[in-house]
């Protein structure tokens, strides 16, 4: 695999709280740049192993479509996506922990899955500039969300 991206911020929030928000895709949309649209694809129940969602986004070429797949999920600590956008077959991953109470570290990566790509095409550079800065506006983002419900 090659790495495209990660990131990491505390967020003023319970692991419990961030990992049902993440864990949700549809919320993808409103925290990380780019995603135009993202939908359930299956009656899964959300941050479960096999739920699927189609996601329309914003790539540095146009706009593309692909389906991904909840691949693995440990509630309140672990979530990994895989999407089945051709050449680049991208991972996210996503890791929490609690720091303090009421105080989750996130980590978030991005992988491509695909070993035929050369890590030091001029694609995967792409993507690592974009992806590193969209990955950076993503955690801010969400990091003020969470935050903002928390006082609601």
């Amino acid at each position: 695999m090659i790495k495209l991206a990660q990131r990491s911020i505390a967020i003023n929030t319970s692991a419990e709280n961030l990992f049902k928000f993440v864990s949700n895709m549809e919320n993808y949309k409103t925290w990380f740049p780019g995603v135009i649209d993202i939908r359930s694809f299956n009656d899964l129940a959300h941050g479960t192993k096999g739920k699927l969602y189609k996601e329309v986004l914003l790539m540095p070429d146009g706009e593309s479509e692909l389906i991904i797949s909840v691949v693995n999920s440990t509630q309140n600590q672990f979530f990994q996506t895989h999407g089945d956008l051709a050449e680049i077959l991208p991972q996210m991953t996503i890791e929490l922990k609690e720091s303090a109470e009421k105080v989750c570290d996130i980590n978030l990566q991005y992988h491509s899955r695909n070993s035929a790509l050369n890590k030091n095409s001029d694609l995967i550079s792409i993507l690592q500039n974009d992806l590193t800065a969209r990955s950076h506006t993503a955690l801010t983002t969400l990091k003020i969300i969470m935050e903002d419900n928390k006082k609601a």
